[in-house]
């Protein structure tokens, strides 16, 4: 008896405490699915976005359905949430969908469906778009937004409210 617990523990040592790495595989399949996701996207050391879902739904190899979705920009302070979102992790666009709401500090922006095109670096809706701030309320149609403007290209109304 005593033998067989020392030989089971120079086994565990020299599994333990050898050089190689082992490392587990995770293996995601089609309809396999992930609750309370947190993704944090880095770039140069900072933190570009952070992604938060309350259910991701691998749908195939590369399209991943997010539930709850709440996407915060720190450089913008800007958060987005939404009801669903469909993730493509091979070409990192991203189709948003329901009850959409962007806020800043500044002003929100409502709509019911958002496209992000990554290799494009643009935002695009062909939904209505609202957009409210303290002192002017904006709406209409067919969206494209890039990192410096944003353009509302039909059916678009303002209203400035004046000191």
């Amino acid at each position: 008896m005593l033998l067989s617990g020392v030989g089971f523990l120079a086994i565990l040592t020299l599994f333990f405490f050898q050089d190689s790495d082992i490392k587990g595989r995770v293996r995601i399949s089609e309809n396999s699915y992930m609750e309370d996701v947190s993704i944090i996207q880095k770039k140069g050391g900072e933190t570009s976005f952070v992604v938060d879902a309350r259910k991701a739904v691998f749908m195939t190899a590369s399209d991943v359905q997010l539930t709850a979705l709440k996407i915060f920009y720190p450089e913008k302070a800007l958060t987005l949430t939404a009801e669903n979102g469909l993730y493509n992790t091979e070409s990192q666009d991203f189709k948003i969908e329901g009850n959409i709401r962007a806020v800043t500090k500044d002003y929100d922006i409502v709509t019911t469906k958002l496209h992000w095109d990554a290799t494009k670096n643009l935002l695009r809706s062909d939904d209505k778009v609202s957009i409210v701030g303290k002192r002017f309320y904006v709406e209409g149609e067919s969206l494209t937004a890039t990192s410096n403007t944003a353009t509302l290209h039909k059916n678009v109304k303002a209203v400035f409210n004046g000191q």
